[in-house]
């Protein structure tokens, strides 16, 4: 696989340096405009989120597993896909992001289950993390491309599996698409975090799952 890579009018690269800001941008709008559901639940802003990701970015740098799709045309960003070796600790301290916490302890749930009965040696599996895609730019198989190209960068790299936290139908349905099979699923109505439940209003879409393939 050879990276850049022109395809539809887009240009698809390894996440560098002098994305961060952009990348943080593109990615937080892309979660709050009300098409995320958990965000949208937890009434998060994209300030909030942008962030979040800043804090979080340069491991995704670090670890040359995420990419980039820009207009061939103007050079900006369109779209992302932040991808990681797989580990159970978070990069950064979540205390300053007091939102945060129903998210971890949902993912928390979903890895709990899901390791249960598929361990992970170290070096196996990349954590297909979050893709954001440009409300301008959507509906151009943006979403597919960086998909299949973070699945190819991550096996050129001797990952052997996929894992990615699919909050939403849209995100199901491309990951679905992409080889993917769901494995752990928790309604959003009924999770519960410090006796509340956070996740009752997510716009229609009624579980996150927690989704596989080999590569």
């Amino acid at each position: 696989m050879t990276m850049p890579m022109e395809r539809d009018g887009q240009t698809y690269a390894p996440l560098e340096a002098q994305d961060l800001d952009r990348v943080a941008k593109v990615v937080a709008q892309s979660f709050t405009d009300g098409s995320e559901p958990a965000a949208l639940a937890l009434g998060v802003t994209a300030g909030d989120f942008k962030l979040f990701l800043n804090a979080l970015l340069p491991k995704f740098l670090s670890e040359g597993l995420s990419i980039v799709a820009r207009d061939s045309r103007t050079g900006e960003i369109c779209g992302a896909q932040l991808n990681d070796e797989m580990t159970f600790d978070l990069p950064v301290d979540p205390s300053p992001f007091v939102w945060t916490g129903p998210l971890l302890a949902l993912a928390n749930e979903l890895y709990r289950q899901y390791f249960q009965q598929r361990p992970c040696e170290p070096h196996h599996c990349v954590h297909v993390f979050m893709i954001g895609v440009s409300r301008s730019s959507r509906g151009k198989g943006i979403s597919h491309q960086l998909v299949d190209l973070s699945l190819k960068t991550a096996r050129a790299r001797g990952y052997r599996r996929a894992v990615v936290e699919a909050s939403g139908l849209v995100s199901q349905h491309v990951l679905r698409k992409a080889g993917f099979t769901a494995r752990v699923e928790i309604l959003y109505a009924t999770f519960e975090f410090e006796g509340t439940r956070p996740f009752e209003h997510t716009g229609g879409h009624p579980s996150i799952m927690l989704m596989d393939r080999d590569l």
